[in-house]
């Protein structure tokens, strides 16, 4: 696996840590409406899932 896939992954996983962190409540203060912490959590989540599978799913490019 070269390098480039192990940067995928971590971010991704960096995506999905973020969401997480802002479903809980670190990041995003209590004056925003919760719908709107809700939504971005869940967003960064399903990316960061969504990465996670297209990077593994990604075929090695050839060189021409």
């Amino acid at each position: 696996m070269n390098i480039m896939k192990y940067i995928a992954y971590v971010v991704a996983a960096l995506f999905i840590m973020l969401g997480i962190a802002i479903l809980s409540g670190l990041f995003i203060q209590s004056s925003f409406p919760s719908q709107f912490r809700i939504t971005v959590g869940i967003v960064l989540i399903l990316y960061g899932v969504f990465r996670i599978v297209a990077t593994y799913y990604k075929k090695a490019e050839k060189p021409e």
